[in-house]
């Protein structure tokens, strides 16, 4: 049985959870208000009533054991099952035979990420289990203006059409990276009711995200900025992809990202110091129909980045995915690490410079 967001949300108001429903989706500001929203209904000032597991951290016994617990006469208890995709053959064999039991005491909610063939599997396997199924769909643009719009009234303030438009652009539609901005605008904007553009674009040239973003979006952008209609959808959908706040991994995306396009850079100084060609240039640095960068954008970026700069902004970069992988540092603290430096001294201006 396939159930839609709205649905769900009604149940878990009325506290009517089957005793197993699959939740998928790609935009991790859904799956995270869900969780949000289940901790908030359920958990009592004890902590009972409310659990977050990890299926690849769990073996099956444990699962099973947790999610078989009585609850004693103190409720529903809801467990919230993250990485579902990774759940062994025994414990979802489990979950199957738990699906068929009443929910009065015990509620589970798997949750799974888009992730293609498992995925599939897994709902393959939902659907002969008959579990109920709720996929959070991302917004289209349309969309999103209208939640924004809906998300800004909650705070008190309202947002004009090019603002809303510029929001959404520089952010690539980012749910999480559009909240963040409605929360920082809600604690400057004071006794104001109505937010415009010059205030959102003060905002965040006072702080580091605009940096980031225009550095992710330079990095992605094709052309220098200028990217064709049919380009440019899939252009924004690598964008939303790197851009993940909260995903360690989506940082590590973006440090890649930025090594990438400064090891190009060093790679042309140096072979340009040999001599090589604009033909044998081109072919190293793999620029294809970009070969017209050497022309101009090539050059001018080698002026104001000389191999020793470059390497310093590499061995940050590389300082970075080292700490990411190593302290499980968040991704807001990561890009900050990048963009504003503790490890060595840069700037927004730097980071940017190099890209644009």
């Amino acid at each position: 049985m396939q159930i839609t967001r709205e649905e769900l949300y009604n149940r878990i108001e009325k506290k009517e959870l089957a005793s197993v429903t699959l939740v998928y989706g790609s935009e991790e500001f859904f799956l995270e208000e869900l969780v949000a929203v289940l901790r908030n209904k359920f958990k009592d000032a004890s902590g009972w009533g409310f659990e977050i597991l990890d299926a690849q951290s769990m073996d099956s016994s444990a699962l099973a054991a947790s999610a078989s617990t009585l609850a004693f006469d103190m409720g529903i208890k809801v467990s919230v099952v993250r990485s579902a995709t990774r759940l062994k053959k025994e414990q979802l064999e489990f979950f199957k035979r738990m699906a068929g039991r009443d929910a009065k005491e015990r509620a589970v909610i798997l949750i799974a990420e888009k992730e293609g063939k498992q995925l599939d599997a897994l709902l393959k396997w939902a659907k002969e289990a008959k579990i109920i199924v709720c996929e959070l769909q991302s917004l289209n643009q349309a969309e999103v203006a209208s939640w924004l719009r809906s998300e800004s009234s909650k705070l008190g303030f309202s947002i004009d059409p090019k603002t809303l438009d510029f929001m959404i652009d520089v952010s690539a539609s980012n749910l999480i990276a559009l909240s963040q901005m409605l929360a920082k605008i809600d604690l400057y904007r004071g006794d104001k009711t109505s937010v415009n553009f010059k205030d959102v674009e003060d905002l965040l040239s006072d702080s580091f995200e605009k940096g980031v973003y225009d550095c992710v979006r330079a990095v992605f952008a094709i052309g220098q900025g200028r990217i064709p209609p049919s380009l440019r959808e899939k252009a924004i959908r690598e964008f939303a992809r790197v851009l993940r706040f909260g995903a360690s991994d989506g940082v590590v995306e973006l440090v890649y990202a930025l090594s990438r396009e400064a090891f190009t850079l060093l790679k042309y100084q140096l072979l340009k110091d040999k001599g090589v060609s604009k033909d044998a240039l081109a072919k190293e640095l793999r620029l294809g129909s970009r070969a017209w960068l050497l022309n101009k954008e090539y050059p001018e970026r080698a002026i104001k980045w000389p191999k020793e700069r470059l390497e310093k902004f590499l061995h940050r970069l590389a300082d970075v995915d080292l700490a990411i992988r190593t302290t499980g540092r968040d991704a807001e603290a990561m890009l900050e690490q990048i963009v504003i430096g503790n490890l060595a001294p840069t700037s927004v201006e730097e980071t940017h410079e190099i890209f644009v």
